[in-house]
């Protein structure tokens, strides 16, 4: 019985280093792995704070609220990137690529190629989103490594891809506001509400919560000079400029003139 005490004793030893040299090969790899990193506070602050965590390797944003409204064509995301095992001496080649994962695939572009500089493990590039064609319409895409012109091999399976998603969207839900808001309220200085009408006053004027910039002095300002009817009235003036038509009624969106009131 004391003989077999041992044999199990050993047996249950080996069974456990066995156990953690295979934990040790799946967490930390051969080396020369790339994975994601993933901002914690998933691209909505100016400072990214890197983790590993997997839940935050995403990203969504709105081309159409935006202080830069409809002239805002590209956005651009910062990725983070950790190479496992000991760093090298020399830079090293990174490339991204997309998959598919929704009906309209998102176009980003890379405007430079990407090195992970020598003697450091981690490294961060600038990837730019194209805006949506279509409008009211979500865009969608896995980032993720091209391995063939990498010069890594994959890490970790679920911290391969990175998961965006984009819009090109304006209503007065996505605006902080309401239709009813809108007829007791703002109706008095801009009309009647229409997403042409929502998106030029974001362009023009970058309020991209409307009750917030509405209490602003610079809302104030224009409002008591009668700038948002003048404003518009230069714009219609400047044959340049893209008509820009009511959804409702097939013709120019009207601004009141207010000058009477003040």
């Amino acid at each position: 019985m004391k003989n077999l005490a041992i044999i199990l004793q050993v047996l249950i030893t080996l069974f456990f280093f066995q156990s953690c040299e295979e934990y040790e090969m799946v967490q930390y790899g051969e080396g020369n792995e790339i994975n994601f990193m993933a901002d914690y506070y998933l691209g909505k602050d100016k400072k990214p704070y890197w983790v590993d965590e997997t839940e935050y390797l995403h990203y969504e944003t709105n081309f159409g609220i935006n202080p830069r409204g409809d002239s805002l064509l590209l956005d651009t995301l910062l990725v983070g990137v950790k190479i496992s095992g000991v760093p090298a001496d020399h830079p090293r080649k990174v490339a991204f690529t997309t998959k598919k994962l929704g009906d309209n695939t998102l176009e980003i572009v890379c405007p430079e190629e990407y090195y992970v500089p020598a003697d450091t493990g981690v490294a961060v590039f600038k990837v730019l989103i194209k805006r949506p064609e279509k409008r009211n319409t979500e865009y969608s895409a896995y980032l993720t490594f091209d391995y063939e012109k990498s010069d890594f091999k994959a890490g970790t399976a679920e911290r391969q891809t990175f998961e965006l998603r984009v819009e090109n969207s304006v209503n007065l839900e996505l605006w902080g506001s309401s239709q009813e808001e809108w007829d007791g309220y703002y109706a008095m200085f801009f009309g009647d509400y229409s997403e042409t009408k929502a998106r030029y006053l974001i362009t023009k004027y970058g309020g991209t919560v409307l009750n917030e910039w509405t209490m602003t002095n610079q809302f104030y300002d224009v409002l008591y000079s009668n700038g948002f009817y003048m404003d518009f009235e230069e714009y219609k003036a400047d044959p340049d400029n893209a008509p820009l038509i009511d959804e409702n009624t097939g013709e120019w969106i009207e601004i009141p003139d207010i000058s009477e009131l003040l």
